[in-house]
């Protein structure tokens, strides 16, 4: 996100090019009064600048020409399917159901996957534009932790990998594969979004599992 900083420095340093061509073309170069307004003029650029990076971004007379970032926002229903096998039963599991909730601005974005047993958070992601302009893929790393009474038992904190296909224009699926530290790996599916963030498992269990 660019800071008050960041946009002083452009902003001037705009000026100061501009002023240097005109002395270079011999032409006046304006007074000591021309640069008063700068204050004013870099608080409503970074105002301007806050309000698109959080709001405008996803609105879609912007979409696809201004920005290319698909609007992931929302809380999704999530499919797992892992190649884990249950030590005590020699059998592979069978799909987990979970719930993932995307905050997202135009230079951020944060997703949590909740399960029964588990929550991942994302350490690190990109999102990259695919060879059709219209389809995205997400791709991150995470860390899950299982919940304290399971850690040492059968499950421990470790991180895994992603990558999701961005279906749809706005997006109605997610889909792809994930891969962890610990040898295991699987298949994931993000449908059925609603807008409404759920930031626990249970409460996004007892609002969308009718």
């Amino acid at each position: 996100m660019l800071t008050r900083l960041h946009i002083s420095s452009f902003v001037g340093l705009t000026i100061g090019v501009w002023l240097l061509a005109l002395w270079i073309q011999g032409m006046p170069v304006l007074s000591a009064d021309f640069v008063k307004p700068f204050g004013v003029v870099v608080g409503l650029i970074s105002l301007f600048i806050t309000i698109f990076n959080k709001y405008m971004w996803s609105w879609r007379m912007f979409r696809g020409w201004y920005v290319k970032r698909p609007d992931l926002r929302g809380t999704w229903k999530v499919e797992l399917q892992s190649s884990w096998v249950d030590p005590e039963t020699g059998e592979q599991v069978g799909p987990i159901v979970g719930y993932a909730l995307i905050r997202q601005s135009l230079t951020f974005l944060s997703l949590r996957l909740m399960t029964k047993e588990s929550r991942s958070v994302l350490v690190a992601h990109s999102i990259e534009q695919q060879e059709d302009d219209d389809l995205f893929e997400l791709v991150g790393v995470y860390r899950n932790e299982p919940q304290i009474e399971l850690q040492g038992v059968r499950s421990e904190i470790h991180h895994g990998s992603f990558a999701l296909e961005v279906h749809g224009t706005p997006p109605y699926e997610l889909q792809g594969h994930y891969w962890t530290d610990r040898a295991t790996r699987g298949s994931m599916k993000l449908k059925e979004r609603v807008k409404k963030l759920y930031d626990t498992y249970e409460h996004a269990h007892r609002e969308m599992s009718n």
